[in-house]
């Protein structure tokens, strides 16, 4: 196998089997890193980084070496995925500058420069996304929806309030796209269901599955 070869094929290999054994760590045995009750990301968070940064290092010298034997196709191809990478990197250390916390009462996420403290009295609405929940807090003025990473953290206590609410008819939708749900029963326990969260309500479970049974 030559270099472009290596360069082309192997690395972006490296890169999923990471991405999938990452997936699979987190899925069965992941738990966030803790600090005076304050949830941060991970050590699985700084081993994805250490390997990207690895990879990007390799594609950097196999850039120069290309550039010094002057093979231009094994440069460009380098120098375009070490490119890649490296946005990769720069994007998931500006999403790991986050922390969360939560009691009975409330949560508190920072994100970035900016914290949020939600009551869960406040809460409206919640919307599905990808690893993550959407909270809309009816207190805050501009209605933007605040984005929890459920596979970064374990918001246990606020995921249960939301089925709590969504079960009590808190969270009532007369939306036409919750047509044949209004209420979101099956929605909330579906995603939870989905996202590996289901021990949460396994009660709210048994319900669902005796009011639709199979």
């Amino acid at each position: 196998m030559n270099n472009n070869s290596f360069t082309f094929l192997v690395i972006p290999l490296i890169v999923i089997i990471t991405s999938l054994i990452a997936r699979y760590i987190r899925k069965r045995i992941y738990r966030p890193k803790y600090e005076d009750g304050v949830q941060k990301p991970g050590k699985l968070e700084g081993f994805i980084l250490n390997i990207l940064i690895s990879i990007d290092a390799l594609l950097a010298v196999m850039l120069i070496l290309g550039i010094i034997m002057k093979e231009s196709e094994m440069a460009i191809v380098s120098g375009g995925l070490a490119f890649f990478i490296l946005a990769i990197i720069m994007f998931l250390k500006q999403a790991y500058r986050v922390s969360y916390q939560e009691n009975t009462e409330y949560f508190i996420l920072k994100s970035r420069n900016k914290e949020y403290q939600v009551y869960y009295e406040n809460i409206i609405d919640w919307q599905p996304a990808f690893n993550e929940i959407a909270i809309l807090d009816k207190t805050r003025s501009d209605e933007k929806y605040i984005k929890i990473n459920i596979k970064i953290f374990k918001p246990e206590i606020m995921l249960r309030k939301i089925a709590d609410m969504t079960f009590a008819g808190k969270l009532y939708s007369l939306d036409h796209n919750y047509f044949e749900d209004p209420s979101r029963k099956t929605e909330i326990v579906s995603y939870l269901v989905k996202n590996d969260y289901g021990y949460l309500i396994k009660d709210y479970i048994e319900k669902t599955e005796n009011k639709y049974p199979t």
